[in-house]
C-alpha cells in the first residue's frame, strides 16, 4: 500500500468518533462457560469523521485529501485526539539491534502491559532520555544511536490510517452547508 506522510486534517479530525479496538472470538461450551481467543494481537483504530466537515472550505479540503488518497488505496497519518503522546513513564523502547530501537507507547493497568508500536512519531515534539547521537526516523519511529541506550521518550504521535471507503457520498443540505453520512478511517500497518 502506498503512504504519504501527509496528516489528515486536524480541524475534521477534532472529535472523530472511535478509538482501538480488537478481534475476539468467543466460543461457549455446553456447560455454558466460555472461551475466548484473541485474533489480533494488537488493536487497530477506526473512526468517523463526518462530524467534523462543519464548511464549504473544510468540506473543499476533505474532497481534494480524500481524491489525493485515491479513496482507500493510500496511507496518511491521522491524530486521534484521544491518544496522541506519550507522558512520563508512558514512551519507553524495543530493541531492535545494538544501535537502533523502536519507539513504543505502554499502557499499564492493575499491573497488566500492553505495548503499542509508535510509527509514525511527530517531529518537533520528542524528547528522548539516553543514549548518545541519538537519530529519528519519522517515518518508522525508529531511533538510532551511536553509542548507549535511549531509556524513555515523551512527544507526540500520529497514527498510519487510510479512508475504509472508496466511494465519496456529499450532499448540499442547505446553502453552505454540507454532509457527507459517515466518512470512515482505520488504522493500518505499515
Amino acid at each position: 500500500m502506498a503512504f504519504i506522510e501527509t496528516r489528515f486534517p486536524d480541524d475534521i479530525s477534532y472529535g472523530a468518533i472511535g478509538g482501538p479496538g480488537f478481534k475476539t472470538s468467543i466460543v461457549e461450551v455446553k456447560s455454558g462457560a466460555e472461551q475466548s481467543n484473541s485474533e489480533w494481537e494488537d488493536d487497530r483504530g477506526e473512526w468517523d469523521v463526518a462530524h467534523g466537515v462543519r464548511t464549504a472550505a473544510q468540506m473543499a479540503t476533505l474532497i481534494a485529501f480524500f481524491r489525493a488518497m485515491k479513496g482507500r488505496a493510500t496511507g496518511f497519518r491521522f491524530k486521534d485526539w484521544t491518544d496522541y503522546s506519550a507522558a512520563s513513564g508512558a514512551g519507553i523502547f524495543r530493541t531492535l539491534t545494538a544501535t537502533t530501537f523502536q519507539m513504543v507507547k505502554r499502557y499499564t493497568t492493575a499491573g497488566n502491559n500492553h505495548d503499542r508500536d509508535i510509527t509514525k512519531p511527530v517531529s518537533g515534539t520528542l524528547s528522548i532520555t539516553g543514549g548518545v547521537g541519538v537519530s529519528v526516523d519519522y517515518a518508522t519511529g525508529i531511533v538510532t544511536v551511536s553509542s548507549g541506550t535511549p531509556t524513555a521518550w515523551t512527544g507526540e504521535f500520529d497514527v498510519p490510517a487510510r479512508f475504509d471507503t472508496d466511494q465519496m457520498r456529499t450532499s448540499i443540505i442547505s446553502y453552505n452547508l454540507y454532509s457527507w453520512g459517515q466518512i470512515p478511517v482505520v488504522e493500518i500497518r505499515v
